[in-house]
């Protein structure tokens, strides 16, 4: 079973906002760790710089004091350089046996400490140490040789947190600066989608109000957007383009619906023409036998004329045959008559009858039997000559398609039943033959304009197109089933009548 999709509405600016904020957001953070990660990389540089300066500093001081032994001296440099830096957490120095001749301790320096860390082939090595029962858990070590090793080393412990709180602080400034630009792009992103969106917005209002069955009866020009002007210079932009084109393209569709409702109208005066074309048979008759009995009744009258209980006889004949032909003339003068829709409350019965009543003569000719299935009458919004007109369509594409069965089997009983049910909203009405039925290759194309699967010179095609046209007019619907050899059924859906 497939799953029913539900549609979410999210509005346009809501859509370029999210977009727009999740780039800003993407950007800026982005920005901010790859920042910060740059201004820590600098400062550990730049203090691995500061602690070799340093180191250097220490080395090239202690070179004479330790040649002639001179302690004294030496722990005066390390005194020295420990107070022109507070960063600095120890320094000591240690002769070419890895043994400490002077430092800033006045205890002594734990041995562990002494082998972390030490030159590399005469090089200077920096250390990261992390360290347990000390004032500092992270200092940065650096080794320092004095003469490539030969003579000592000068060992400085520079505190990694006095450069973290540093780089904290700088990193905290950017953050703020970027967090700044960050809120200002946040706000550029929102104003940006409401520039964008709002002239969107505005026409999406208007053509909502737009309805293509009603558009010649409506004003559906779209208002110019407020230009920007500066220095008498006018500036347009693709949104200036879009409303005319859309304006332009309405009015388009406006002369286009009012020239397809003109072809419409003519097409089902034209269908009522040819209706009556076909009608026109029975309709002479209807007519003749009446002006027969006229006449008849007239002879008799002439040849006694002073017989008045004769006559009275006569005159009452008389009178019912023109009252016939008034009835046969009246509905034939109301169904060709050219007329708008109008829906109103009408008795869906009636209709029907009426329509049997124009083609009775073509049903009794073909021997066909029309068979009424309700007992109530049902009422709906509609307009009666043109529910009129789909029936009468129906009943005689019924009736040829009887017609066209017998050829083959000329004993047959033609039959069309019509019945009715109802919902509590809607009318259904089954009209259903015994004809020869629709063909499976052109099920598909029966309501399409000027298509016929008749006979040539039978029909004009555009019969059951006027009707389908005319229920969904009625805000209805028309479907059928067919078989080859059992018969056709249409089935037409209206709305009932509400008060």
């Amino acid at each position: 079973m497939k799953k029913q999709i539900k549609n979410i509405k999210i509005p346009l600016f809501w859509k370029f906002a999210t977009i727009l904020v999740f780039i800003v957001l993407i950007f800026g953070l982005t920005n901010i760790f790859l920042l910060w990660n740059s201004v820590y990389n600098s400062f550990e540089k730049e203090i691995d710089k500061r602690c070799t300066v340093l180191a250097k500093i220490v080395a090239e001081k202690s070179v004479s004091p330790l040649v002639y032994e001179d302690y004294l001296s030496l722990h005066n440099i390390l005194d020295e350089i420990k107070q022109s830096d507070p960063s600095i957490s120890y320094a000591f120095i240690l002769n070419e046996a890895n043994e400490i001749i002077a430092h800033t301790y006045e205890v002594n320096i734990p041995y562990s400490l002494i082998n972390v860390n030490s030159h590399k082939n005469g090089k200077a090595n920096i250390q990261v140490i992390k360290t347990n029962n000390f004032k500092y858990p992270v200092i940065r070590d650096i080794a320092y040789p004095i003469l490539n090793g030969d003579i000592g080393t000068v060992r400085l412990g520079i505190v990694e947190e006095q450069i973290q709180e540093e780089i904290t602080e700088v990193t905290y400034r950017l953050i703020l600066m970027i967090s700044a630009f960050l809120v200002f792009g946040l706000f550029g992103a929102l104003f940006f989608s409401l520039l964008i969106t709002t002239p969107i917005r505005k026409i999406s209002k208007n053509i909502q109000h737009i309805d293509l069955k009603n558009i010649e009866t409506i004003e559906t020009i779209i208002p110019e957007r407020k230009k920007l002007n500066i220095f008498n210079i006018q500036i347009n932009d693709e949104m200036d383009i879009l409303v005319s084109k859309l304006t332009d393209m309405i009015s388009r569709l406006k002369r286009s619906r009012i020239e397809l409702k003109e072809s419409q109208e003519a097409l089902i005066q034209a269908d009522k023409l040819a209706a009556l074309g076909t009608l026109s048979a029975g309709v002479a008759h209807e007519i003749n036998n009446p002006i027969s009995g006229i006449k008849n009744c007239i002879n008799r009258i002439n040849k006694d004329q002073k017989n008045i209980e004769q006559n009275t006889k006569y005159i009452v004949l008389i009178k019912d045959a023109v009252g016939k032909i008034e009835g046969v003339v009246s509905r034939l003068l109301t169904f060709s008559r050219k007329q708008d829709i109008k829906f109103e409350k009408i008795n869906i019965n009636k209709v029907i009858e009426n329509s049997i009543k124009l083609t009775s003569h073509k049903l009794i000719t073909n021997n066909v039997s029309t068979n009424l299935n309700y007992t109530e009458e049902y009422f709906v919004t509609g307009d009666f000559n043109h529910l009129e007109q789909v029936f009468v369509n129906l009943i005689l594409n019924s009736l040829d398609a009887i017609i066209e069965k017998k050829e083959n089997y000329s004993k047959i009983q033609g039959e069309i039943n019509i019945s009715i049910n109802s919902t509590s909203d809607k009318i259904y009405i089954h009209l259903k033959d015994n004809g020869i039925g629709i063909p499976e290759n052109v099920k598909d194309k029966i309501f399409n304009p000027f298509f016929t699967s008749k006979k040539e010179g039978k029909g004009t095609g555009i019969g059951l197109s006027i009707s389908y046209n005319l229920i969904e007019e009625h805000k209805g619907n028309i479907t059928f089933s067919s078989s080859i050899n059992k018969g056709t059924e249409f089935i037409i859906e209206l709305p009932v009548f509400i008060k």
